[in-house]
């Protein structure tokens, strides 16, 4: 999603704060590419740590009173709870936490994805012909994400009793079996293995990159 703030004062502002939490997270900003999300509400871009590996610096910002919950601790709890899922979900290295004049900033540090994309669209546009051994790979990550317990509730029984009859026109009887999921594993944004032309097979999680949702 790419949602510019919506005035300058908030994109002079999550810039300042993107450029000091990079100083406290020891990475330096590469220049020329950065993403903004919904409203100006998260700023991210590709960085360096010292040592120089690839990063990806992620800033959120929330009025301090809000700055809790799913959409505040995703990653960080998808982090404790999945680790980097053998290498098929970029690992959260380091956070920073900031308060200033009554907005909570969180910076996020993470391993940067450097495989290609499968599309840039959310909207496939061609098929994309992956391998079976492709979706095996993912089915088999999925069982490790569905495996692991948490006390995140994504879905409710109330949702799923009103959505479903209004989007598929059948009813549906109450759940007997909640396990936790991958919101983010539509196939648009799904890596590729290295003959096909794009994005990388892994499960991510912020607002989600991925929020891991559960059981």
């Amino acid at each position: 999603m790419y949602s510019p703030p919506p005035d300058p004062d908030t994109e002079q502002r999550m810039r300042a704060h993107h450029a000091h939490t990079g100083q406290a997270l020891d990475v330096q900003v590469e220049p020329g590419a950065e993403f903004w999300g919904w409203a100006g509400r998260t700023l991210g871009a590709p960085a360096r740590t010292a040592a120089g590996q690839p990063a990806w610096l992620r800033l959120v910002s929330s009025p301090e009173d809000k700055a809790s919950g799913k959409l505040w601790d995703g990653a960080l709890d998808a982090q404790h709870a999945f680790g980097d899922l053998d290498g098929y979900r970029p690992a959260l290295q380091a956070v920073h936490d900031a308060v200033d004049d009554g907005t909570a900033y969180r910076a996020e540090r993470s391993v940067r994805v450097d495989k290609p994309v499968l599309s840039d669209d959310p909207i496939l546009q061609h098929d994309l012909q992956l391998p079976d051994s492709w979706w095996a790979d993912l089915a088999g990550t999925l069982q490790k994400v569905s495996a692991v317990d948490t006390d995140r509730v994504a879905v409710r029984q109330q949702y799923v009793g009103r959505a479903i009859p209004e989007f598929v026109g059948i009813l549906v009887p109450a759940v007997s079996r909640w396990t936790t999921a991958a919101r983010r594993a539509s196939r648009p944004r799904l890596p590729q293995p290295t003959n096909q032309r794009p994005r990388r097979r892994c499960v991510t999680t912020r607002r989600a990159r991925g929020h891991i949702h559960p059981a």
